[in-house]
């Protein structure tokens, strides 16, 4: 199979909404594409073959080239036999990753169940970890790569009501910062895109207040093929170098984000005890605290729409 140069790329949950899109872009910029997606619902119940297959139908279709794979890759075991078809399919290892695949079960820490957490845990987090660990050593052999892990601005500020989508997606975070330091040396480069897009997920949203119905009504300006631009080119040899970054994609907005360093540094050479913590510490570093803000605080007024050409 001939990639003109291109590695052959996985798309965990490539079968509907952002990794649909991504999938779609990877395979017209000429990437052999592994449409991998289990099917499932929002809440990661009731498997459907059909999402991959379609999605690799309609690849195969445009001229394209694509297989479909309904591997549900949170096990370390399930994540090889998943990296080894796609060898087999394309006669050569993976060589970039788009992990979009993710479930939802919305719930206050107190209330969200043990089965709710690891399906949620599992489906962002899980399948991104071992995929990766399949990969990496194809990747440091063949000294290039590239890695997108579909995220969430709700994993860099929080949200209410989703701490598990919140911790999941924190959690790319920190894996995005790990593998993209252990691959510096190599062409391997490891990013995280928050995007922004009205599908499924957005959709399931209550409109409980009049804001929060104005937000949902607006967000259908930012669509996942928006976001799909961004990922193909951190996805292309042109990327090369840019590596360990949070980025951000809203309709016709793409943003970069700032990431964890020490804001300010306070000595008291006697050491700090807690009453001088309080009186002399407290004044002086509140300033630097960060404000406690949702994704709805940061991202609630309506996105900069793509101007898109009329159908002739």
């Amino acid at each position: 199979m001939r990639t003109d140069g291109l590695g052959v790329a996985v798309v965990s949950g490539g079968g509907r909404g952002i990794g649909r899109a991504v999938a779609l872009s990877l395979a017209a910029a000429g990437h052999p594409v592994c449409v991998n997606d289990t099917g499932v619902g929002l809440d990661g119940r009731d498997p459907n073959p059909a999402a991959s297959q379609s999605v690799a139908e309609e690849i195969s279709a445009g001229g394209g080239t694509a297989m479909a794979s309904v591997i549900d890759a949170r096990t370390s075991a399930a994540a090889r036999r998943l990296v080894a078809e796609v060898e087999a399919w394309s006669g050569q290892a993976p060589t970039v990753l788009v992990h979009a695949a993710g479930t939802l079960r919305d719930g206050m820490i107190h209330k969200s169940t043990d089965e709710d957490w690891a399906e949620v845990m599992g489906a962002h987090l899980g399948v991104a970890v071992e995929l990766t660990r399949a990969l990496a050593g194809g990747l440091r052999a063949g000294r290039t790569g590239r890695i997108v892990y579909v995220g969430g601005a709700a994993g860099l500020v929080g949200n209410v009501g989703q701490a598990a989508y919140v911790v999941a997606k924190a959690g790319l975070v920190g894996l995005t910062r790990a593998v993209a330091l252990e691959m510096a040396s190599l062409d391997v480069c490891v990013n995280y895109v928050a995007p922004f897009a009205f599908t499924r997920m957005t959709e399931s949203i209550p409109p409980v207040t009049e804001a929060l119905a104005s937000y949902l009504a607006s967000a259908r300006l930012a669509t996942a093929a928006d976001v799909a631009p961004l990922v193909v080119w951190l996805c292309s040899p042109d990327a090369a170098g840019i590596t360990g970054q949070v980025w951000g994609a809203r309709g016709a907005e793409v943003t970069i984000w700032s990431q964890a360093s020490p804001a300010a540094s306070f000595v008291e050479p006697q050491g700090w005890r807690p009453a001088s913590l309080e009186t002399q510490l407290r004044p002086r570093a509140q300033p630097h605290f960060a404000p406690l803000q949702s994704e709805f605080d940061l991202f609630g007024s309506p996105p900069v729409p793509v101007e898109r050409q009329p159908v002739r």
